[in-house]
């Protein structure tokens, strides 16, 4: 059932989550619930509630449940959201679909709503997947939603200047506005109890890969990388995530012998608990938009690795100060980074200092900032 609304002036929404686990990602929870904590009423607009992730929503936020139906039937039900309770400012959360739905709807009220449409990853790998036609659609359709936002918010420098890119939209007037990735959560989550053999401190350094078992991950690096290591000495690797690649990476680490010292668990639902007792986190991915895991594993205090990928990491580790970067699928250059990183680390409040510029009360300032005058006169 929707919550209370609050008569307020002071009133953003958020918009364009899918039903389902995982349907909010929880960065995008921060930036809600740390907005709540700044004073601003905050809508969540959904098309359906079956999603788990809402018991980690703040009370105050109030769910506003749209219906399911029809591309038009959502943009009516938007619209009439719109009317009814007219928030100063609409964020989307990158999907396309959403970003036309509130143009529409927008355009069928003709409200004075700021449209806020945030990206998050680098567009440009999305349409090298797809064949001819659908890559035109999605880059039409891109044009189209991206041209008529009122401010477009990137995660990362290198994904402003990919949609700068593709788009023609001058980078200047594309907003850079990190993840909304730490809180306090985040810490006590780290101190939940663990009883994974590997992390109960007998001196073995355990090392942590943390994402989907995709291409983009590209976990055969991190395993060849790995096994040149565990030749000269004793470690073992971790591998939290699941994906298609399962069977692909198994059959790897056989041929390179390291089943022994390698432990796949799959998903689980608190990887900080594992993070936090880890030696080393490596992040060999192929690309990146803003890698959350990245910047949880600093937060912690743990000692990082990263491929120098497009986009993120660079920014995130200041463009090494804060751990190697290494070129993409270089498996020498990340065998010599990892044993660096597990010899010679860094003080953990040395690595902590990098995670600063995403801590979720900055980001949320920064992103009701971004609106300007849509919200400056009720918010600041």
């Amino acid at each position: 059932m929707p919550r209370h609304k609050e008569k307020t002036g002071r009133r953003v929404a958020f918009f364009g989550f899918r039903s389902g686990n995982q349907a909010i990602s929880h960065v995008m929870l921060n930036l809600m619930n740390a907005m709540v904590d700044q004073g601003v009423s905050v809508d969540l607009l959904l098309n359906k509630t079956d999603i788990p992730e809402l018991s980690r929503v703040r009370p105050e936020i109030r769910i506003v449940e749209l219906g399911h139906g029809s591309v038009w039937y959502r943009v009516r039900a938007l619209a009439r959201y719109l009317e009814e309770d007219e928030p100063q400012v609409l964020y989307t959360n990158h999907k396309e679909r959403a970003n036309r739905e509130a143009i529409f709807a927008k355009k069928m009220t003709g409200s004075g709503v700021h449209l806020v449409f945030r990206i998050g990853t680098t567009l440009s790998k999305a349409l090298e997947r797809r064949n001819a036609p659908k890559r035109f659609l999605m880059r039409t359709s891109v044009n189209y939603c991206y041209r008529r936002a009122d401010t477009i918010i990137a995660n990362a420098r290198g994904v402003a200047a990919d949609v700068s890119a593709i788009t023609g939209i001058p980078l200047e007037e594309i907003h850079v506005v990190n993840n909304s990735t730490v809180t306090p959560t985040l810490y006590e989550r780290a101190l939940e109890p663990l009883d994974h053999p590997w992390l109960q401190g007998d001196g073995v350094p355990v090392v942590v890969g943390v994402g989907r078992m995709t291409r983009q991950k590209d976990f055969p690096t991190l395993f060849r990388a790995f096994a040149r290591i565990r030749a000269t000495r004793s470690c073992r690797l971790l591998i939290l995530g699941e994906g298609k690649e399962r069977g692909r990476l198994e059959q790897l680490a056989r041929e390179l012998g390291i089943e022994a010292d390698l432990d796949m668990p799959g998903f689980v639902a608190n990887p900080f608990a594992y993070m936090s007792r880890a030696s080393l986190f490596v992040l060999s991915s192929a690309w990146e938009g803003s890698p959350n895991v990245l910047i949880e594993a600093l937060a912690l205090g743990i000692p990082a690795v990263a491929t120098d990928c497009h986009s993120g990491p660079r920014d995130i580790l200041q463009g090494g100060k804060y751990g190697p970067l290494v070129p993409v699928g270089d498996v020498d250059a990340l065998t010599e980074a990892m044993l660096a990183g597990m010899t010679r680390p860094h003080p953990a409040e040395f690595l902590k200092r990098a995670a600063e510029p995403f801590h979720a009360d900055r980001c949320a300032g920064e992103y009701l900032a971004a609106a300007g005058s849509a919200v400056a006169e009720e918010i600041f």
